[in-house]
């Protein structure tokens, strides 16, 4: 069995998201953190606060193509970070 240490979180520009995405960051994992505007106030402060093992992800969970591209951008970027 195959267990994932990079979860993806959407809605991090603020709230319930943001929180999660800072707490595991802070356990260590490698965190996708979906915003919708990854250049404001709530994905900049995830930057600044949490380490370099969090990605923004650019997302919009009602347009396909962003899901697409956070999807695409994730494969890419999530290495070896399960365990068997």
């Amino acid at each position: 069995m195959t267990i994932c240490l990079s979860p993806f979180v959407s809605g991090c520009d603020s709230g319930f998201g943001y929180k999660l995405a800072k707490r595991l960051d802070a356990k260590g994992f490698v965190v996708f953190a979906g915003c919708l505007l990854p250049d404001r106030e709530g994905a900049r402060g995830l930057r600044e606060e949490c380490s370099e093992k969090l990605h923004i992800v650019q997302v919009d969970v009602t347009d396909e193509w962003l899901v697409r591209g956070a999807l695409k951008y994730i494969k890419e970027n999530i290495g070896d970070n399960s365990k068997t």
